[in-house]
């Protein structure tokens, strides 16, 4: 007897049978450290230049007259939202907006181009040459209430005309 009722030969087999988990684990471990090491993190950039306000924006809706006339509602509405809010903008050609009927088929380019369905409203933040789409889709849980429609244009106009959130 050697120690606490073991034998050598029984504490050695308990080390080694314990011993033979633990040294993959332990090698593994050592693994990770020694390659987080041989990669330092990426300097954060403290100075990040301010996003560069668009050119312009296009607001763009589309509707469906064939399907009911109450589409041309939150397009109107939204137009209203846009002149009492944004007129310096569209004046200056910083803003634009436009209704677009699906049905029209002088509109085939510009409803392929956006990909647009019925009741839907896009963002379109053009910079020098590049076009950027923004889907609104939110416009079609708040098309019937104005008050929503009304905050739900301003925040996505101010969002991408001057970058606030």
């Amino acid at each position: 007897m050697w120690c606490c009722g073991y034998n050598r030969r029984q504490f050695m087999n308990a080390f080694v049978k314990t011993g033979k988990t633990y040294i993959p684990l332990i090698l593994m471990l050592a693994i990770s450290f020694i390659s987080a090491c041989n990669k330092p993190a990426p300097v954060a950039d403290t100075q990040a230049a301010p996003p560069v306000p668009p050119d312009r924006l296009d607001v763009v809706y589309f509707y469906d007259s064939e399907i009911c006339h109450c589409q041309i509602a939150p397009g109107e509405h939204i137009q209203t939202t846009l002149f009492i809010n944004f007129s310096g903008e569209q004046a200056a050609g910083k803003l634009s907006y436009q209704m677009v009927d699906l049905n029209d088929k002088n509109n085939v380019a510009i409803v392929s181009k956006y990909g647009a369905t019925s009741l839907s409203l896009f963002i379109n933040v053009v910079r020098a040459n590049t076009e950027n789409i923004i889907a609104v889709p939110e416009i079609s849980l708040v098309k019937d209430d104005n008050e929503a429609l009304d905050r739900l244009v301003n925040n996505r106009i101010r969002e991408h005309l001057y970058g606030e959130q």
